[in-house]
């Protein structure tokens, strides 16, 4: 029994109390100071920032592996437990059977044995990406066991697949330990305890790999769950990136598609573990994760006391305005500008259409002209009256309609 082993968009609404909105507040000129602050302007950011994403491949075991051997699902999809033939894929629908953490399935390793020292199992698993050096990253699991040995199992990191592993498992130090983020509130062991750990990365990381190291045996179990083997359950399996702006690697799909490919288990398996301890394959490199620079989006709306009456030129005082606004623009920080036109219901929609194209065409061959390559970055749209933001049965509502919005999308530093 080969390695069984003798002595596993949000979107955030906030408003800007920045530098942006500081300045544009102290130097707007005192002639507008008077003016009613929906008349001035309205600065707003909205942060994008994205879910971050389970490196590990099938963490709640739900998804079934259909062994090329016996055609069984006999094994949970992404995981492989280094005791090729142990029993160890539970599922919580069979009679009798434990409950699972969450779904129908967990998967339960031995910790030692009753009639042997130095018993193990441990599973294993390839990460979606690489790890990214000096970076954080939170793992959780949920675990269970009614013997005392929940504060032995370790997490390990690993450049080579650990089914390779030539090591006896006393030799190896895993980076993280269970008892450090153990949930010790929980003493009933027929409950799911959770376990939450951060790891700092060195970045040469491949798999992981999960069992008790504990180097020597426990004293005072009489109770086997399998034979003469004592099992832990584990469950619902997590390893995500603290920083939430760090994404899955361009490559995930298909190196998840390769996980999803490696259907041997048992006696096939067991010959490619044996020609690979004798003649390791040469370690791959995943790529690392991603952590793309976050966009804000900054939004300033000018309201049409800056335009002269039913026209698209711009007033002298809507100079100061957009002088300051052009003047704390950084170009090489821009990633688009989007400025939208908007007129009040008064009037057919072709003329209003036309309207709040040329105003929103004025605001950006005006900034254009202030700030040197921006031109490529501006859009500009005219929606008329299709898109008001107060009613247009009061004057005071279809004053509010008459703007123009500058949609300012940054990369943030």
């Amino acid at each position: 029994m080969p390695n069984v082993e003798v002595e596993d968009k949000s979107r955030v609404n906030l408003l800007i109390t920045g530098s942006l909105t500081a300045f544009l507040v102290i130097f707007m000129p005192c002639c507008l100071c008077h003016m009613k602050p929906f008349l001035l302007y309205c600065l707003l950011s909205f942060g994008y920032k994205t879910h971050a994403q389970n490196l590990l491949v099938n963490g709640g075991f739900e998804e079934e592996n259909i062994c090329t051997e016996y055609f069984k699902n006999c094994a949970p999809e992404a995981w492989i437990a280094t005791s090729l033939f142990a029993n160890y894929y539970f599922d919580a629908t069979q009679k009798g059977a434990a409950k699972a953490h969450t779904g129908t399935h967990f998967v339960g390793l031995t910790a030692g044995s009753l009639s042997m020292q130095g018993i193990r199992n441990f599973i294993r698993a390839r990460l979606l990406c690489g790890l990214r050096k000096g970076h954080q990253y939170k793992f959780e699991m949920y675990i269970r066991s009614p013997h005392r040995v929940l504060d032995s199992i370790g997490i390990y990191f690993s450049p080579q697949d650990y089914l390779y592993e030539k090591r006896y498992f006393k030799m190896i130090t895993p980076q993280l330990w269970t008892v450090n983020g153990l949930d010790k509130t929980v003493q009933d062991p027929t409950v799911w305890q959770k376990v939450a750990l951060l790891y700092t990365a060195d970045g040469t990381e491949g798999y992981i790999t999960i069992g008790n190291y504990k180097r020597v045996d426990y004293t005072g179990i009489h109770q086997a769950e399998y034979r003469h083997d004592y099992y832990f359950f584990l469950d619902d399996v997590s390893l995500v990136p603290v920083n939430p702006n760090e994404k899955l690697c361009a490559q995930a799909d298909s190196v998840r598609n390769a996980i999803y490919s490696e259907n041997e288990r048992h006696s096939y398996l067991e010959r490619k573990v044996y020609a690979y301890r004798r003649n390791p394959p040469p370690v791959q490199p995943l790529p690392s994760t991603s952590q793309p620079k976050v966009q804000h989006i900054d939004t300033l709306v000018i309201p049409d006391i800056f335009f002269a009456t039913a026209s698209y030129e711009l007033t002298p005082t809507s100079f100061y305005l957009l002088d300051s606004f052009a003047n704390k623009l950084s170009q090489a920080n821009i990633d688009s500008m989007i400025i939208e036109g908007h007129t009040d219901s008064i009037g057919k929609l072709a003329y209003n259409e036309a309207l709040s194209k040329n105003r929103a065409v004025s605001v950006g061959n005006y900034l254009s002209g202030k700030v040197a390559g921006l031109e490529d970055k501006v859009t500009t749209r005219g929606y008329a009256y299709l898109q008001p933001i107060a009613s247009n049965k009061t004057p005071k509502g279809r004053q509010m309609n008459r703007r123009v919005e500058i949609l300012l999308y940054r990369n943030e530093e």
